[in-house]
Formats: structure tokens, C-alpha cells, sequence
């Protein structure tokens, strides 16, 4: 039972975990270690009145972000903390400027923190899609046109020896275009 609070009321909605994945730690104020999960929620039995109410806590969410965000953001993204440490995270897409076998450059409207360890997905020709694990590098602030965003520096982490292939021939593809 996942219970989300909207400081209207209370809502509670029976899922089950789709998936997880250990996304980093967090240190705790002793110095312990404790895990880091992402996981998809699937919710089961959702009436129409529940699914009423969890669209609108999402959008009062996504309302309260933007506006913290000083409308800049055109994607949101953000997370629901509960008092037993899950949190969901909705995903965002990003725009790649670079793209190379140890990693890649992405530009952003949102910070992300150096050395953090982020799960991402890579969609790519033919509907083909890896997932791995990104560690942040570096995090710059750039400003074009008048327009904010941030150059994020990605280390590919976990890639299969398959995984690893896929993103060579994606790559190889690419330079082929290029040169077109």
C-alpha cells in the first residue's frame, strides 16, 4: 500500500513493484551507508475515483516544481518522498550532445550533483534501448540565447559486453550520417 499525502488528504493505492534497481547511498548522520532504490510502481485495483486523485497529485506536484523551477523547466521531474524512504522517480528526457563508448555529454535544464550515480536508459534506432547506470562527471552552467541549461558529463557504468556492442554499432550509425 503506497500512501501519499496531498496535504489535502490522505491516498492510499495498492501497487506492486514492477521493477528496482539499486541507484546509489545515501549516508546517514553516523556515517552508515544505507541503499538507494529506484523502483516502477504498478498500481493494481486503481478505481476511477483513486486514479482521479493520483492525477491530481501528480499535477499539484508538477505545479509546485515548475514554479520553484521559475519556469524554465520544460520537462519536470520529480520525486515523492515518503516517511519509509521510497521514493518514485519520474523520468526525464534529456538531450545528447555527444555520445562516445565510456560516455556521453547531455544538456539539461536541471542540476544534477557531481560523482552521483544515476539509472538511464538510451533509446536508439530500430526502437532498441540500453539501460545503465550514469555517474555524473561534471555539471556546468551554460547560458545560450538567453537560455539556462547545464552540460552534464556522463560515465557510462555497468555496460554489458552486448550492451557495449549495441552502443558501437549506434555510434558507428551515427558517424556514417554525419559524414552524409
Amino acid at each position: 500500500m503506497l500512501k501519499l499525502d496531498d496535504k489535502q488528504k490522505f491516498i492510499s493505492v495498492k501497487c506492486e513493484v514492477a521493477w528496482a534497481k539499486l541507484s546509489g547511498t545515501r549516508k546517514t548522520p553516523d556515517g552508515e551507508a544505507v541503499p538507494l532504490y529506484t523502483a516502477g510502481m504498478k498500481f493494481v485495483d486503481l478505481s476511477e475515483e483513486k486514479c482521479a486523485d493520483l492525477l491530481n497529485f501528480v499535477e499539484c506536484i508538477k505545479n509546485e516544481e515548475v514554479m520553484r523551477a521559475n519556469d524554465r523547466r520544460q520537462h519536470v521531474r520529480f520525486n515523492i518522498k515518503t516517511p519509509g524512504m521510497a521514493i518514485l522517480n519520474f523520468p526525464t528526457d534529456y538531450k545528447v550532445i555527444t555520445i562516445s563508448l565510456s560516455g556521453m555529454l547531455i544538456e539539461s535544464d536541471q542540476y544534477l550533483e557531481s560523482e552521483s550515480r544515476i539509472p538511464m536508459a538510451l533509446s536508439l534506432h530500430d526502437d532498441r534501448r540500453i539501460d545503465f547506470l550514469g555517474r555524473v562527471v561534471s555539471c556546468n552552467l551554460k547560458e545560450e540565447n538567453s537560455r539556462e541549461h547545464y552540460d552534464i558529463g556522463i560515465e557510462f557504468i555497468d555496460l554489458t559486453d552486448k550492451t557495449r556492442e549495441v552502443l558501437a554499432s549506434f555510434i558507428e550509425l551515427l558517424s556514417s550520417l554525419e559524414g552524409a
